[in-house]
């Protein structure tokens, strides 16, 4: 596959995920021996959470009678040890409206995962979060995405990371027509600026796009 590219403030041009991909990772991602990343990479690609915003998930933060999950923390590494801090900014901690293939995913990643304390018992190790170790420690997010890594070499995809399904993400919205502001708000920016920053050129892409349909629907004027 052709790699498309995305300029970000902080890093060099580098490859991304376009709709045609995420479609077939859609498909692909049910090879994962371990059920959990295949669950975990469709809320990633739905969502467009940060790695550490989703391994940091539990399951108080999921309301599932108005389909909408709550970013209240971040997981990370420090000194060796897992830890619970705030989002990346004031802003990062959001409300996110979920579609109906989301919800209906985790509802499977819950019944997973009580048949998997009832089949551990006493070994297991609750920490309410959504997506666990095998023992329901804290998932490392290195696991994730090495093996996300490996699973895209496999079928030839961009050479992408975890974080990379957040672009794919905002550039899926911003092709649908969804407001800056929004998307904005979807991510957890701190405002409209930084979406149109880092996603400059998909919005150029998109405003070329008008153009020519306009340009189609009117033809020629003489």
């Amino acid at each position: 596959m052709n790699a498309t590219t995305l300029k970000d403030t902080d890093t060099e041009e580098r490859a991304y995920l376009d709709a045609e991909h995420c479609k077939e990772l859609l498909a692909i991602i049910n090879e994962f021996s371990n059920p959990q990343l295949t669950r975990l990479i469709r809320v990633l690609l739905f969502t467009g959470m940060r790695a550490g915003e989703i391994t940091g998930l539990h399951w108080a933060d999921v309301d599932f009678e108005h389909s909408t999950l709550t970013v209240r923390y971040s997981l990370y590494r420090s000194k060796g040890q897992y830890k619970l801090g705030t989002p990346k900014t004031k802003s990062s901690a959001r409300v996110i409206s979920l579609p109906p293939q989301v919800m209906e995913t985790l509802a499977d990643q819950m019944e997973w995962q009580e048949q998997r304390k009832l089949d551990v018992g006493s070994r297991w190790i609750d920490r309410g979060t959504v997506f666990t170790g095998e023992y329901g420690e804290y998932m490392n997010a290195t696991y994730v995405n090495t093996k996300f890594k490996e699973l895209l070499k496999k079928h030839d995809f961009p050479n992408v990371h975890t974080h990379d399904l957040r672009h794919a993400n905002a550039s899926l919205l911003i092709n649908m027509g969804v407001p800056v502001k929004v998307i904005s708000e979807h991510l957890g920016h701190c405002d409209t600026r930084t979406t149109e920053n880092i996603y400059a050129h998909v919005f150029a892409e998109t405003r070329a796009k008008a153009a020519d349909a306009i340009s189609q629907a009117l033809g020629t004027v003489n």
